[in-house]
């Protein structure tokens, strides 16, 4: 064997060295290099406002962890994948696993680009940690290395009448049996799943559904669906919308004159500052079926209320402004695959890491917003829950359930709009 020969094999098992290196989790030298994890999310394009504060989340995480140590004497090293459309999605998490040699993966603001960045990663061989993507078929496909820490469609359409019967009817002066809703939504898979889950508890419950309607969410004029709920005066609308499309409803429904009693949105156009800042004073009243976006103090750890004031504070100082849902979703999902999965895995390839994830036990109250984490065999988050959430002072409260709930609610019934 020449020496040139030589030389070339032994810096081609030195390169894949390196490479293997690079995923391993363990307790080895610093000089393997960081822990890479690739975040798949749209931060540009129309789905931008929640990719954004979802990376920022996950990014807070990182650098916490990082100044703590790392795992085992390694830093996490945060890769960007802009995802701004299903293709994009694809493209991105290729990428990274082919140039970066990014092995674990995480996403994704939407459900239409989680589905297909979960798909790549799974076919790359890589291993695939969801946050926000709710589509009850993103379990359903029989991956093996694709887990979701954050909630199904149910979880975000359930709370919405759980709350109705349980508290917001007696408020309103009336009965579960005799409250009326109308329920609407945009049309992508999320609208659909989510809007479906709320219209079955809200049956199970006996509330009266008097209006199921769907629409696209690139439409430009909502005027025809606020004619026909003024027409139904259902006692409260609980909606399924993006920012574009929330907003224009509100906007639309003000100019018509019309409000509700009550109103409830589900997390996604309803659940960001952005909604505040777009509809101002407005926002105030208004209910949003949503992930946690705080946790009462009482129901955490000491360790989970550090976390929270640290998370809390090194948000503000990056960022300079007060983090909402999508922020606090994106750094629960970062400190769960990182700390509690990664942390405690055997090694960095995707079956070590699907075997720390299906044996992870983590008590609820163990995360910011109150959750835990257990994962059935499908790879689905059993200790994720909903909260109800109301703009005050437009500020998101938790109101709902117990164990996040940080203020009473306010404004029910919802003023109409010639008294705010």
């Amino acid at each position: 064997m020449s020496r040139m020969t030589r030389r070339r094999m032994m810096q081609a098992m030195a390169g894949g060295a390196v490479v293997a290196g690079s995923v391993l989790p363990g307790r080895a030298s610093a000089q393997e290099g960081p822990i890479k994890i690739g975040g798949i999310f749209p931060l540009t394009g129309a789905g931008s406002v929640f990719g954004n504060q979802n990376f920022q989340g996950v990014e807070i995480a990182v650098d916490l962890i990082n100044d703590r140590g790392g795992i085992g004497g390694r830093k996490i090293a945060l890769f960007k994948g802009d995802g701004h459309t299903p293709q994009a999605a694809i493209s991105e998490t290729s990428r990274l696993a082919a140039r970066e040699g990014v092995r674990i993966f995480t996403g994704s603001s939407t459900s239409a680009v989680g589905m297909v960045a979960s798909q790549e990663a799974e076919r790359n061989g890589a291993f695939y940690w969801e946050g926000m993507a709710v589509a009850n078929g993103f379990t359903e496909r029989g991956f093996k290395n694709v887990f979701r820490v954050g909630l199904d469609a149910g979880g975000l359409g359930r709370p919405a009448p759980l709350y109705i019967g349980e508290a917001l009817a007696a408020l309103m002066k009336t009965q579960p049996k005799d409250f009326r809703i109308a329920v609407i939504a945009e049309d992508s898979a999320f609208g659909v799943d989510v809007s479906s889950a709320a219209i079955a508890e809200a049956k199970a419950r006996g509330i009266a559904v008097v209006l199921h309607e769907l629409y696209s969410a690139k439409t430009t004029d909502l005027s025809p669906l606020v004619l026909k709920l003024r027409s139904l005066k259902p006692d409260a609308i609980i909606a399924t919308q993006f920012i574009n499309d929330a907003v224009l409803l509100q906007r639309q429904m003000k100019e018509m004159r019309y409000r509700p009693p009550a109103f409830i949105g589900t997390s996604a156009g309803h659940s960001t500052l952005s909604f505040a800042d777009a509809i101002g004073d407005d926002v105030n009243g208004i209910f949003s079926s949503s992930y946690p976006t705080d946790a009462n103090p009482a129901s955490l750890s000491a360790a989970t209320q550090a976390d929270r004031d640290e998370f809390l504070k090194r948000y503000q100082d990056k960022y300079k402004v007060v983090p909402a849902v999508q922020e606090s979703l994106g750094f629960v999902v970062g400190m769960s695959l990182i700390r509690d999965v990664i942390g405690k895995a055997k090694g960095g390839e995707a079956a070590d890491l699907r075997e720390a994830a299906l044996a992870a036990d983590v008590p609820n109250g163990a995360y910011i917003n109150g959750w835990g984490m257990k994962f059935d065999a499908k790879g689905q988050n059993t200790r994720a829950f909903g909260s109800v959430v109301q703009w005050q002072a437009r500020r998101m409260v938790s109101v709902f359930p117990a164990a996040n709930k940080l203020a009473d609610p306010i404004l029910v019934p919802l003023p109409g709009w010639d008294a705010r």
